[in-house]
């Protein structure tokens, strides 16, 4: 009797950042089910989105393909019936698929947030190739989050309490009632919105600090309760007049990672408990990350670690080397065919990431690097402008070591991200470095080549 393929469970968050589990070095707080995953599996310590904001990030995703081959490329794009998914291949390869959480591939946006009821509804032409659907395409409601199932828009679902807690339920739900009764591999995808900003139970979207503000991140009040402004410990790189709201904002994002970590907790029981934790693939990550204060900013969208480097942490035992920590470049459009590769399921040639398992196996298969930077791409956002302009556009590249970046305004960024890992002291412009910056903009153009994008004119 042929042998099962392993399962696949991902778990994929919002705007989490590389730095904040603890096991990467968060001070303030700690991620002991996140931290778990990593000391049983590996850690791709250098790897960054490949745009760094949700939709572009998320097409990337599913489709293992950069943004200008997909037609996605800026908030509120949506991912074409017509584009292969990561969903369509394992699919085809026998797999039950299944799809639980946001979205955010189907286009429900309008210049003044979300269009009633489509924030809920994803038409089933528009959900990438799942069979098993209870998602959504866009919520920012913690307490009050509505999700679609089946093929009909009405009624919407209600989910209960807090979102982080009943995505896992609905998940939970799921893969005790359906998918490990299969007789069948099932490939499980679990996606929430935490720790993204949004509203509250009250339906408080901001945060008044002295005469700023910042966007609200809830949690149950239990989390919030554990994380007080006055105790945080900020990064170095946020700056003395930014340090105020930082405080604010970061006990809330440490809140929700903290509610995250113990939902996590609740899968990785549940794969114990059903003795399939041997047998399946868990992959962690997230789309982009959250700047905090850094730098004086916040969100996303631009090229400094905190924005652009993310968690990504892979878990199948006997195959993957426990506690392995990967400094390689990695990219989130490798999770597809890295995810394809493991389970022996055929990659499509259009997949542009590449499969980064050979350094992560527990008989490392290889020691090169599949490259030798992760290429980051941003193409402004036109879509939300009022006279659709482009907005000014930036490429980068990430490698182990350094990050290079040139935005279309005329300015360049260099880091040394081992001699200087808060990214305090621009070199672009440094005479001594002037060899260094020709090598890594020449990596920059051959990774643009690589991924099919002819360079534009500011990089020429």
């Amino acid at each position: 009797m042929p042998i099962m393929p392993p399962n696949v469970l991902w778990i994929f968050c919002d705007q989490l950042r590389w730095h904040s589990l603890s096991a990467n070095g968060e001070p303030n707080l700690s991620t002991p089910n996140l931290d778990r995953l990593a000391a049983e599996g590996v850690s791709y310590d250098t790897a960054v989105t490949t745009c760094p904001v949700c939709t572009p990030a998320r097409g990337a995703v599913m489709t293992g393909r950069y943004g200008h081959g997909t037609g996605i490329l800026y908030l509120g794009d949506l991912l074409a019936p017509c584009q292969q998914t990561v969903a369509h291949t394992f699919r085809d390869a026998g797999y039950r698929t299944s799809y639980v959480g946001k979205w955010h591939l189907a286009s429900a946006q309008n210049p003044f947030g979300h269009n009633e009821g489509a924030e809920y509804w994803v038409h089933p032409l528009l959900r990438g190739g799942f069979e098993d659907w209870f998602g959504f395409e866009l919520s920012n409601h913690f307490w009050q989050t509505r999700y679609s199932t089946g093929d009909s828009m009405w009624p919407p679902k209600l989910l209960e309490g807090y979102q982080t807690d009943g995505l896992t339920d609905l998940s939970l739900e799921y893969m005790d009632g359906t998918a490990q009764r299969l007789d069948q591999p099932w490939f499980h995808v679990l996606s929430v919105e935490a720790p993204h900003h949004g509203r509250d139970d009250r339906g408080v979207a901001r945060v008044r600090v002295a005469d700023a503000s910042h966007t609200r991140h809830p949690a149950p009040e239990q989390y919030e309760a554990r994380f007080r402004p006055r105790s945080i410990r900020l990064r170095p790189n946020v700056p003395e007049q930014t340090r105020p709201v930082a405080r604010s904002q970061q006990a809330q994002y440490c809140a929700q990672i903290a509610n995250l970590d113990d939902n996590i907790g609740r899968l990785l029981g549940w794969l114990d408990e059903t003795g399939l934790a041997d047998r399946t693939l868990v992959c962690f990550f997230s789309d982009h990350g959250e700047m905090g204060g850094s730098h004086g900013r916040f969100q996303k969208g631009s090229p400094y670690d905190e924005s652009i480097r993310v968690p990504m942490i892979a878990r199948l035992p006997g195959v993957l080397a426990p506690g392995r920590r990967i400094r390689c470049p990695a990219s989130l459009v490798d999770v597809f065919p890295t995810s394809a590769a493991l389970c022996g399921v055929d990659v499509p040639a259009r997949v542009q990431g590449h499969d980064i398992s050979p350094l992560a196996r527990t008989e490392r298969t290889s020691e090169t690097p599949s490259r030798r930077a992760s290429l980051v791409q941003w193409f402004g956002n036109p879509r939300y402008h009022p006279e659709g302009e482009p907005g000014p556009q930036w490429r980068a590249i990430r490698s182990s070591r350094h990050t290079y970046a040139i935005g279309q305004e005329g300015w360049g960024m260099l880091f040394d991200n081992e001699a200087d890992p808060y990214q305090l002291t621009n070199l672009y412009e440094d005479a001594t470095h002037v060899a260094l910056r020709r090598r890594l903009h020449g990596i920059l153009l051959s990774e643009l080549e690589a991924a099919g994008e002819a360079a534009p004119e500011f990089l020429l």
